[in-house]
Protein backbone atom coordinates (compact mmCIF):
# COMPACT_ATOMS: atom_id res chain seq x y z
CA UNK A 1 0.00 0.00 0.00
CA UNK A 2 2.89 2.74 0.89
CA UNK A 3 4.78 1.52 -2.62
CA UNK A 4 2.41 3.45 -5.13
CA UNK A 5 2.54 6.06 -2.44
CA UNK A 6 -0.11 8.65 -0.25
CA UNK A 7 -1.84 11.27 -1.40
CA UNK A 8 -1.45 14.06 1.03
CA UNK A 9 -4.99 13.39 2.63
CA UNK A 10 -4.72 10.00 2.89
CA UNK A 11 -1.50 10.07 4.51
CA UNK A 12 -3.26 12.60 7.39
CA UNK A 13 -6.44 9.86 7.67
CA UNK A 14 -3.44 6.86 7.87
CA UNK A 15 -1.83 9.14 10.43
CA UNK A 16 -4.67 9.82 12.50
CA UNK A 17 -5.93 6.22 12.82
CA UNK A 18 -2.18 5.18 13.66
CA UNK A 19 -2.44 8.18 16.50
CA UNK A 20 -5.97 6.53 17.64
CA UNK A 21 -4.37 3.18 17.43
CA UNK A 22 -1.36 3.71 19.24
CA UNK A 23 -2.79 5.98 21.92
CA UNK A 24 -5.43 3.15 22.62
CA UNK A 25 -2.66 0.63 22.88
CA UNK A 26 -0.81 3.22 25.54
CA UNK A 27 -3.67 3.98 27.28
CA UNK A 28 -4.91 0.05 27.95
CA UNK A 29 -1.52 -0.63 29.16
CA UNK A 30 -2.04 1.50 31.81
CA UNK A 31 -5.31 2.44 32.30
CA UNK A 32 -7.83 -0.45 32.68
CA UNK A 33 -11.25 0.00 31.24
CA UNK A 34 -13.27 2.87 32.99
CA UNK A 35 -17.46 2.53 34.14
CA UNK A 36 -20.01 4.61 33.76
CA UNK A 37 -20.55 5.10 37.20
CA UNK A 38 -16.40 6.58 37.73
CA UNK A 39 -17.15 9.48 35.02
CA UNK A 40 -20.11 10.37 36.48
CA UNK A 41 -18.72 11.00 39.89
CA UNK A 42 -15.79 12.29 38.44
CA UNK A 43 -17.87 14.74 36.32
CA UNK A 44 -19.71 15.43 39.86
CA UNK A 45 -16.32 16.22 41.09
CA UNK A 46 -15.80 18.46 38.23
CA UNK A 47 -19.09 20.13 39.17
CA UNK A 48 -18.00 20.68 42.78
CA UNK A 49 -14.45 21.81 42.31
CA UNK A 50 -16.49 24.71 39.92
CA UNK A 51 -18.24 25.71 43.10
CA UNK A 52 -15.47 25.72 45.68
CA UNK A 53 -13.80 28.18 42.95
CA UNK A 54 -17.01 30.67 42.52
CA UNK A 55 -17.36 30.52 46.41
CA UNK A 56 -13.67 31.02 47.32
CA UNK A 57 -13.87 34.21 44.61
CA UNK A 58 -17.49 35.62 45.73
CA UNK A 59 -15.76 35.28 49.27
CA UNK A 60 -13.42 38.22 47.83
CA UNK A 61 -15.79 40.81 48.91
CA UNK A 62 -16.69 40.10 51.93
CA UNK A 63 -16.51 43.60 53.88
CA UNK A 64 -15.45 41.78 57.20
CA UNK A 65 -12.30 40.23 55.27
CA UNK A 66 -9.07 40.64 56.98
CA UNK A 67 -6.30 38.98 55.09
CA UNK A 68 -7.00 39.15 51.48
CA UNK A 69 -3.91 38.27 50.31
CA UNK A 70 -4.64 34.54 52.25
CA UNK A 71 -8.26 34.30 50.09
CA UNK A 72 -6.36 34.90 46.92
CA UNK A 73 -4.11 31.88 47.35
CA UNK A 74 -7.04 29.92 48.41
CA UNK A 75 -9.41 31.41 45.37
CA UNK A 76 -6.24 30.58 43.00
CA UNK A 77 -5.48 27.17 44.36
CA UNK A 78 -9.47 26.04 43.78
CA UNK A 79 -9.20 27.57 40.36
CA UNK A 80 -6.46 25.52 39.46
CA UNK A 81 -7.81 22.21 41.01
CA UNK A 82 -11.10 22.90 39.00
CA UNK A 83 -9.09 23.18 35.78
CA UNK A 84 -7.21 20.40 36.47
CA UNK A 85 -10.14 18.05 37.12
CA UNK A 86 -11.97 19.73 34.12
CA UNK A 87 -8.91 18.76 31.83
CA UNK A 88 -8.87 15.20 33.57
CA UNK A 89 -12.68 14.75 32.39
CA UNK A 90 -12.39 16.51 29.07
CA UNK A 91 -9.43 14.26 27.91
CA UNK A 92 -11.02 11.07 29.49
CA UNK A 93 -14.49 11.88 27.23
CA UNK A 94 -12.64 13.04 24.26
CA UNK A 95 -10.50 8.99 24.56
CA UNK A 96 -14.02 7.53 25.18
CA UNK A 97 -15.29 8.79 22.21
CA UNK A 98 -12.32 7.96 20.35
CA UNK A 99 -12.43 4.90 21.15
CA UNK A 100 -9.03 5.16 22.92
CA UNK A 101 -9.93 4.64 26.63
CA UNK A 102 -12.44 1.73 27.11
CA UNK A 103 -15.87 2.41 29.09
CA UNK A 104 -17.83 -0.69 29.84
CA UNK A 105 -21.08 -0.76 28.16
CA UNK A 106 -20.22 0.52 25.21
CA UNK A 107 -20.74 -1.29 21.83
CA UNK A 108 -16.99 -1.67 20.27
CA UNK A 109 -17.22 -2.37 16.81
CA UNK A 110 -14.00 -3.03 14.95
CA UNK A 111 -13.12 0.12 13.04
CA UNK A 112 -10.24 -0.34 10.48
CA UNK A 113 -10.98 -2.48 7.38
CA UNK A 114 -8.34 -5.02 6.76
CA UNK A 115 -6.16 -2.61 3.88
CA UNK A 116 -6.23 -0.07 6.88
CA UNK A 117 -5.22 -1.87 9.42
CA UNK A 118 -2.36 -3.66 6.93
CA UNK A 119 -1.29 0.39 6.10
CA UNK A 120 -1.39 1.07 9.93
CA UNK A 121 0.82 -1.83 11.19
CA UNK A 122 3.55 -1.27 8.31
CA UNK A 123 3.67 2.61 8.83
CA UNK A 124 3.81 1.52 13.02
CA UNK A 125 7.11 -0.86 11.81
CA UNK A 126 8.51 1.74 9.61
CA UNK A 127 8.10 4.65 11.86
CA UNK A 128 8.20 3.60 15.79
CA UNK A 129 11.81 3.10 17.29
CA UNK A 130 10.69 1.87 20.61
Amino acid sequence: MFERGLNPARFVALLQEFRQKLTRERVEARLREVDQEELVALVKLEAEMKARYLVAVLELIDPKLTDLEAKLDQARQSRELAEEVERGVKALIEGIIAKEIPMAGLKVEHEFTPDVEQAIEAFMAQNLSD
